[in-house]
């Protein structure tokens, strides 16, 4: 191999000889041009002065003086044409676009000669002629000249500086402009290849013979990527084989789509599901799925947002059938992270939405059936109890009215079980109205306390307004409260923080928790003790947390129980911040 050492560096010699032979005729070219072009400008001045003292003398030569100045203010370039006495007095004047002064513009240029001065705003040279008479002044307009000579006078300061500065730059980054150049030389000299056969002229031939070496390696290594990357070709050949043969034999409907909304492939799967007649490859997806335009819709806005929507589902018409499909699209992106388009897997789920309503119809029918069998129990104990009292009344008439007390407690327990029962069999919609959570709490709590003569209910928290039923949510409250009191034994409920009810806001929802002082719910209970009819309390109808739970349903929240700290149980009824307009 070839030291780079041993090569003649003629080239760096080479380079400093040209570089300051450049420079030193640029700036002979420059002052060169400076000195012309001055020369140029003094010459045109020299001949606007010339003509303004040629104008005055021809005034001063006048028969008539007034008629002279007539005569040189018609001049187009002429400003004003002035006379003044021996004491400097302007006596007589003709001017155009500039007004002579009172007093002879600039100094006494001596008998019979003549003064000439540049002025400027606006630019203008002033000639005064000496007669034995008086004196005459002459404004006259240079036009381009005074433009020329403050040009002139400003590149007799910028050339020389500009010359200086490229002198300096020139020494100072010589040697970085030659730099590039060595990191070269060193790389060529470093690069693997064969033994060199290297004129050893200077290190511009060593240069192209390595690069020529290097550049023969480069190609047989081109050569050998090519192979290569004919062999993955075929390799993605037969996977875009085995993608097509899944995508075709997929159950579920496949639809990809470019960035531009144009589809670019739709499995037959899917165009099965979809109802069309043939694959709508390269139309505009919007056109294509004008049918559903749920669907299209969906993809609109993973196209414009470019993030994934995913298990949604879609319904529309097909033959005059309502169809339900489950959809997933997803932005598709290559390995440079590209946004390359939409892909979208779609199934038919309306026989499993069908199936899932008949079996949520058969367990409400069932749900209802253990309602209406404990209802029925409920009824036939109080019919029973009304019986006995009506009869203990009619036998004992002196005791009637304690009696008839207690018929008409019988009555109100059964009146108030019926509308339990009808809440929970049939539930009916109600119009969304705004509902201060403050004011529900506020009177849920006082009804509890006038119920419980002695307890002190302690309210904390968050009472946000949301949307929902006033009505419904305060029975809720009031259910839970009064759980939580008979839960507590009556040796604590004096206590005061036995019975609590917070309000706490996050994460879109309200949360209203009520604590108690009770043993607690077992866990094995906990799934159970929302259900109708399910007490663990010996005098329990079982009834007011299966309403507080059918509330939660209502207004789209639940409810749920926990431990509290300190003991005791905590249920908490999580309901929308915001609820639906079609609960």
């Amino acid at each position: 191999m070839t030291e780079t050492s041993q090569v003649p560096r003629s080239f760096r010699r080479e380079s400093r000889l040209f570089l300051w032979v450049a420079v030193l005729l640029v700036l002979f070219l420059n002052f060169a041009t400076l000195l012309f072009f001055r020369e140029s400008v003094d010459w045109g001045s020299r001949a606007t002065e010339r003509r303004s003292v040629e104008i005055l003398r021809r005034v001063a030569a006048a028969a008539d003086p007034g008629e002279g100045l007539a005569r040189a203010a018609a001049e187009p370039d002429v400003f004003y044409a002035a006379a003044y006495d021996l004491d400097g007095r302007r006596t007589r004047t003709t001017s155009r676009g500039l007004e002579a002064p009172m007093t002879m513009p600039g100094g006494n240029p001596g008998p019979g000669g003549a003064l000439t001065d540049w002025r400027g705003n606006p630019p203008h040279v002033v000639s005064i002629l000496s007669t034995p008479s008086g004196y005459y002044a002459l404004a006259l307009d240079p036009g381009a000249g005074a433009a020329l000579r403050s040009q002139a006078r400003w590149l007799t300061v910028f050339v020389p500086a500009t010359g200086v500065a490229l002198v300096v730059l020139a020494a100072l980054y010589l040697r970085s402009l030659l730099r590039p150049y060595d990191r070269l030389l060193a790389a060529a000299g470093a690069a693997p290849r064969e033994e060199l056969a290297v004129a050893a002229v200077d290190e511009r031939d060593f240069l192209i013979a390595s690069f020529e070496s290097t550049i023969a390696a480069l190609s047989e290594k081109e050569r050998e990527l090519q192979r290569l990357a004919r062999a993955e070709k075929e390799r993605a050949d037969d996977l875009e084989i085995a993608a097509h043969t899944l995508a075709r034999n997929l159950p579920t409907g496949l639809l990809s789509v470019d960035r531009e909304g144009r589809v670019i492939e739709l499995n037959q799967a899917g165009v099965e599901i979809l109802g069309l007649d043939a694959p709508p490859r390269g139309e505009p997806f919007e056109s294509s799925l004008s049918g559903v335009p749920e669907l299209s819709e969906l993809l609109q806005g993973v196209l414009s947002e470019r993030s994934a929507a995913t298990r949604r589902e879609i319904r529309w018409r097909r033959g005059g059938e309502e169809r339900v499909l489950g959809v997933t699209a997803v932005p598709a992106r290559g390995a440079d992270d590209r946004f390359l388009g939409v892909l979208a897997l779609f199934t038919d789920v309306s026989e499993v939405r069908r199936l899932e309503a008949r079996v949520a119809l058969v367990r409400h029918l069932a749900d209802l059936g253990n309602v209406s069998a404990g209802a029925a129990h409920e009824f036939r104990n109080a019919a029973a109890a009304i019986d006995g009292f009506a009869d203990l009344a009619l036998r004992y008439p002196d005791r009637a009215p304690d009696h008839l007390k207690a018929i008409r407690r019988e009555a109100q327990e059964m009146s108030r079980v019926t509308s339990d029962f009808l809440l929970f069999a049939r539930p009916e919609g109600f119009p969304p109205e705004r509902v201060n959570l403050a004011a529900v709490a506020d009177s849920a709590c006082e009804e509890t306390e006038r119920a419980f003569p002695g307890l002190r209910v302690r309210r904390g928290g968050d009472f946000p307004e949301i949307s929902g039923s006033s009505v419904l949510l305060r029975r809720a409250v009031v259910n839970l409260l009064r759980n939580a009191v008979e839960a507590t034994p009556a040796g604590r409920r004096a206590e005061e923080d036995a019975v609590s009810l917070t309000g706490e806001t996050g994460g879109g929802e309200v949360m209203l928790a009520v604590g108690d002082r009770g043993p607690g719910v077992e866990k094995a209970e906990r799934e159970k003790i929302f259900l109708p009819f399910y007490s663990t309390k010996p005098e329990g109808v079982g009834f007011g947390l299966a309403i507080v739970a059918r509330i939660a349903e209502l207004h789209g929240g639940t409810v749920e129980v926990g431990a509290r700290s300190g003991g005791g149980s905590l249920f908490t009824l999580h309901v929308p911040g915001e609820m639906r307009s079609d609960p």
